[in-house]
């Protein structure tokens, strides 16, 4: 069997540099990408090559620098990302666009420009970082979650075509990890004074959730277990504590959705809020589920 070829976007820090790194190590031939890759490549084991997942020529020339130097596409892992914060009316539609443009447009024209290869070996892992926000809410993260959102639809209808072709998606639903992210978090420009209260808040929340986080290597050890697991399931959570569970409720709808907005309020020190939510009957343990998720917080 070939040496498998492995292709990670956003691999010059963070979660994408811990996965490739350890992937280089375990054998795979890997390959990064960057939209500088100048800067990093010398201190790096494998090739870093150039990347704008905003740009569809970017991402085609990406792919055929892959193809034309092993031949082949194995796994496409999509790690590249942005974050950003602030209110949903604070947020321009410009800077709506461009989050979505690398969050979501980024994801998808990678996975379009592999699968023609993918499809022709009949074999391929596409693996896309999701997130905790990809199942829920979080106030003054809407476009993050948005984002995520939609990564997380588009991901499970890709799981039904393309599964009958041998090509296998994965989603990594990942809670607060310590990356860059949070320094190069953008901001929305617009400042409306009616959220600053809470919105500084969760800034502060925000900031230590990232300043409290655990390293980036659980989500690269599950990357490896992906890859190496002949059919890899459709979702993978890597979190811890609460994040676990608001990972599962969240996608099972097993709890009220009272029980998760006592989280979020607690998780993101918004809890001057009060909710009236029209009461729905729970499925079989979703009390008991919810008094979990709350003994968490």
């Amino acid at each position: 069997m070939p040496t498998p070829v492995v292709l990670i976007t956003g691999a010059s820090s963070g979660i994408g540099s811990a996965t490739a790194h350890r992937l280089a190590q375990a054998g795979y031939q890997v390959f990064g990408t960057s939209r500088t890759p100048e800067v990093y490549q010398a201190t790096l084991p494998f090739p870093l090559l150039s990347l704008d997942v905003r740009d569809e020529a970017s991402a085609q020339a990406c792919v055929e620098a892959v193809l034309g130097t092993a031949g082949r596409v194995d796994v496409l892992f999509n790690n590249a990302g942005v974050d950003f914060l602030g209110a949903l009316e604070e947020t321009a539609l410009e800077e709506v666009q461009a989050h979505f443009e690398t969050n979501f447009f980024g994801a998808v024209r990678m996975m379009r420009a592999v699968l023609p290869a993918m499809r022709a070996q009949r074999s391929g892992k596409l693996i896309n970082m999701s997130s905790v926000l990809g199942l829920m809410g979080a106030p003054f993260q809407g476009l993050y979650t948005a984002a995520k959102h939609a990564l997380e639809g588009y991901s499970e209808a890709l799981w039904y075509e393309v599964k009958p072709l041998g090509i296998h998606v994965s989603l990594i639903e990942a809670g607060t990890f310590r990356t860059q992210i949070a320094q190069r978090r953008g901001l929305a420009a617009l400042q409306i004074e009616d959220y600053a209260p809470r919105r500084e808040r969760v800034y502060r929340a925000w900031h230590r959730m990232a300043d409290e986080a655990p390293p980036p290597e659980p989500v690269a050890r599950l990357v490896q277990r992906i890859i190496e697991t002949e059919t890899p399931h459709l979702r993978y959570p890597v979190a811890r504590g609460a994040e676990v569970l608001a990972t599962f409720f969240g996608r099972r709808r097993l709890v009220p959705d009272e029980a998760l907005f006592a989280y979020v309020n607690h998780a993101f020190d918004v809890g001057d809020l009060r909710y009236t939510v029209a009461k729905t009957a729970p499925v079989i343990g979703g009390w008991l589920g919810a008094a979990a998720l709350l003994r968490a917080c």
